[in-house]
């Protein structure tokens, strides 16, 4: 069954609480022929607002709406494009930022570059100029769970790249009080230093463990050997 869009306008998208009823219009209206109709921006940008205010993410539908904004240059609302990349700047290290990137025009660029700029600081793994650019944008007020979503990929990048670290050190990454710190070290499996109490060893279980691969020599001299050697030879 599809869903007349004057339905999903009266009953649905122009209130701030979306029932699974309501949730399955969204589907439907990705799904069938009303995904590129100009009057489908109004009801995506509601269920956008739906996803800040519930710590909810839906990255289709937010494309969506990138792409209705390219159709109708018209109907592009700033706000939106800002809140659409804060939703995606939580999904890292998901690449979902730049496939939104890439949907909106660079005159709109100046816009969201506050946003951009966030989302360096992420890729980059610079957490510490992140935080403070994050207490300076204002616009996080309104976006549920954004802190926890960050946290939970500093979280990833410390397990890959420390074997220990120190403590000051974890809680400027993660932005977080010595009690919630503590917790995450026993969520984590993590542990106090034996030898430094002020130094936090990260479970080997974090790592992924690889069998090392050996490199087999070529057989045959590939060209750029042979034209190296001769080098070599006329040179000498």
């Amino acid at each position: 069954h599809t869903w007349p869009l004057r339905y999903v306008l009266s009953h649905s998208c122009l209130t701030r609480r979306f029932t699974a009823m309501s949730c399955r219009v969204i589907q439907e209206l990705l799904d069938g022929d009303d995904r590129y109709e100009v009057a489908s921006v109004e009801v995506l940008e509601e269920h956008l607002k739906g996803q800040l205010e519930r710590g909810t993410y839906d990255l289709d539908a937010n494309l969506a709406i990138l792409k209705l904004y390219l159709l109708f240059p018209g109907e592009t609302k700033g706000d939106v494009l800002e809140a659409i990349l804060l939703k995606a700047l939580m999904a890292f290290p998901a690449a979902d930022f730049s496939l939104c990137m890439y949907q909106i025009p660079e005159k709109h660029h100046a816009s969201v570059a506050k946003v951009v700029e966030l989302a360096q600081q992420l890729e980059m793994a610079k957490f510490k100029n992140f935080w403070k650019l994050a207490a300076e944008t204002k616009r996080l007020s309104e976006v549920t769970g954004w802190q926890s979503a960050v946290i939970d990929f500093a979280v990833g990048v410390v397990a890959a790249t420390y074997r220990s670290i120190k403590v000051d050190e974890l809680a400027e990454i993660l932005n977080i009080s010595a009690g919630d710190l503590e917790k995450l070290i026993k969520e984590k499996g993590w542990s106090r230093s034996k030898e430094d109490k002020d130094v936090v060893v990260v479970s080997t279980e974090t790592f992924i463990s690889k069998k090392p691969v050996l490199v087999k020599e070529p057989t045959h001299m590939t060209l750029d050997q042979y034209r190296s050697m001769v080098t070599a030879s006329s040179a000498a």
